[in-house]
């Protein structure tokens, strides 16, 4: 079952020496390679390879890399394989693997487009070479990932603010107060998003200081609310999210500052009150990544065999 660290890769060549190739070289990149979990699929036609990639999209177990041979023998060629792949996975990557030396770059990335997932790879070629395009391709394949997924998490959020607006206008007497307020924090979700965007150019403690100010006011007034009562939950994580961002929290708790960045968010989770599994969802970590901060964690605040619950401690720093 493949998961976010696993990077499956595709094969596709008519040659049966080239595939065993392609296995011999992957099963030995998981040695100079221990961070990827590598799946290696070979097929030897165009058309096997589109069954293939079909059934991944639909599996949710997409492949990260295909590499793929312009001439496929006896049937579909390479690049009108790769055209139908592309229609049915837009995010995959692919290596045109060929010793044609005819071969036209500018013809091949037209068709099977976009140019930044696609790349060039002259047979024959060594064991390293394809260890390094699964490299640098898979790191690049599971960072958008990542990315893609850290966007729709905060239209998610944004989108449940909007439900809760639209909501509270049956009570007009009350409400307008409430509605300004939401609009304001949309507003200020929406600045944040775009300048995390900014973030590799902009001193990330300056901006998400600037970010957090205006924003946790108008969170906290929401949660006062009687009309929000059903979504205190998600105002209060929503609360300590932005607060987890601040550089300066373990400070602000009244935490010595040894702890790191990662630590610091953690023990503001804890002290919310959320489990391990939960901590461990909301970070996209495993539950024992988590268990092993927190023993780092207890470690630094020298709260080791006192027998001193966590959350109680740290619920009595600054309140």
């Amino acid at each position: 079952m493949a998961t976010m660290q696993t990077l499956r890769v595709l094969a596709v060549d008519d040659e049966s020496f080239m595939l065993e190739l392609y296995r011999d070289s992957l099963k030995s990149g998981h040695k100079e390679f221990p961070a990827f979990d590598i799946e290696c699929d070979t097929r030897q036609s165009g058309e096997a390879a589109i069954a293939a990639v079909e059934q991944a999209v639909e599996t949710q177990q997409p492949y990260a890399i295909i590499f793929l041979d312009l001439k496929l023998g006896t049937g579909m060629d390479g690049v009108s394989a790769g055209e139908r792949i592309r229609a049915l996975d837009p995010n995959v990557n692919f290596v045109i693997a060929t010793g044609d030396a005819g071969a036209n770059p500018l013809d091949i990335g037209n068709r099977i487009p976009p140019m930044d997932k696609l790349l060039y790879l002259h047979k024959p070629f060594q064991v390293m070479e394809i260890l390094q395009f699964v490299a640098a391709l898979g790191t690049k394949w599971q960072s958008e990932r990542l990315r893609k997924k850290a966007h729709a998490d905060l239209e998610e959020k944004i989108n449940e603010l909007q439900h809760s607006e639209r909501a509270l206008k049956e009570n007009k007497a009350e409400l307008e107060d409430v509605n300004k307020q939401l609009i304001e924090t949309n507003s200020a979700l929406s600045i944040l998003a775009r300048n995390l965007e900014k973030a590799r150019k902009v001193s990330e403690r300056q901006l998400l200081h600037s970010s957090r100010t205006p924003i946790l006011p108008i969170v906290d007034k929401l949660r006062q609310s009687r009309f929000l009562r059903s979504y205190r939950t998600d105002l209060d994580l929503l609360s300590s999210y932005i607060k987890d961002l601040n550089p300066g929290l373990a400070e602000e708790m009244g935490i010595s500052g040894s702890l790191s960045a990662t630590e610091s968010r953690i023990a503001a989770m804890i002290k919310l009150g959320m489990t391990s599994r939960d901590i461990a969802r909301n970070l996209y970590i495993s539950p024992e990544t988590v268990k092993t901060h927190r023993k780092n964690i207890r470690r630094k605040l020298k709260l080791q065999g006192s027998g001193i619950n966590l959350q109680s401690f740290l619920k009595g720093q600054n309140g």
